[in-house]
């Protein structure tokens, strides 16, 4: 089992935290202090999804190139982070953030746990600094097209079409790698649509054509 545990405290500047993570069950991984420059409300979360992201995918402190998996479990210590994952968030100003727990990471299991005992006491030999100023976007790199943002409603729509007989607990993980696979495929090309009239209509309401 993996196992990627965060707890965020505050500090006395201003949108400024600490994040103490680990990926054990018996040594404290690390300290990291997180600025988020963004003007938002709720910057706390903002900070501990940024880490968890930050851990995960750059530092892959679970392994290199993981995609979420039910032997994969999340403990943080904001509920609305549980919240966010299940879509049951009225913070919909956060979903951009939380973006990589509902695609590549979806099939991860989330606790929440606000015990702060496993890190009391630690006084850790360097700080990580990570300064936030955006959520950063899950993407695939399409060829032809390079990285594309992939959403959870896309990558969903996608599960129910071409992978109908999964089980649940293999469903989110199976989906993304698949995608993945089809996406760097060296057929893959773009295919334009015909016509103007769609581009105008568009361009109408101020809105660009989606490729």
């Amino acid at each position: 089992m993996n196992i990627l545990k965060t707890h965020t405290h505050t500090t006395n500047e201003a949108n400024t935290f600490r994040v103490y993570w680990t990926n054990s069950t018996n040594r404290l991984g690390g300290l990291i202090r997180v600025r988020v420059t963004a003007n938002m409300q709720d910057v706390h979360i903002a900070a501990e999804l940024a880490v968890m992201q930050h851990l995960l995918e750059e530092r892959g402190v679970l392994g290199s190139h993981l995609v979420g998996n039910a032997n994969t479990k999340l403990v943080v210590s904001l509920g609305a982070i549980k919240k966010l994952r299940r879509s049951q968030s009225d913070k919909s100003h956060l979903a951009p953030y939380a973006s990589f727990l509902t695609t590549r990471f979806a099939g991860c299991t989330i606790n929440v746990d606000k015990d702060t005992r496993w890190f009391d006491g630690f006084t850790p030999d360097t700080v990580e600094d990570l300064l936030v100023g955006g959520p950063r976007r899950e993407t695939l790199k399409v060829t032809g097209l390079g990285n594309v943002a992939v959403t959870q409603h896309v990558l969903g729509r996608f599960a129910d079409r071409f992978l109908p007989e999964l089980s649940q607990d293999k469903l989110a993980q199976t989906a993304w790698k698949k995608l993945k696979e089809i996406a760097a495929d060296p057929t893959v090309r773009e295919v334009t649509r015909q016509g103007l009239w769609g581009g105008v209509k568009y361009v109408h309401h101020g809105k660009q054509e989606g490729r």
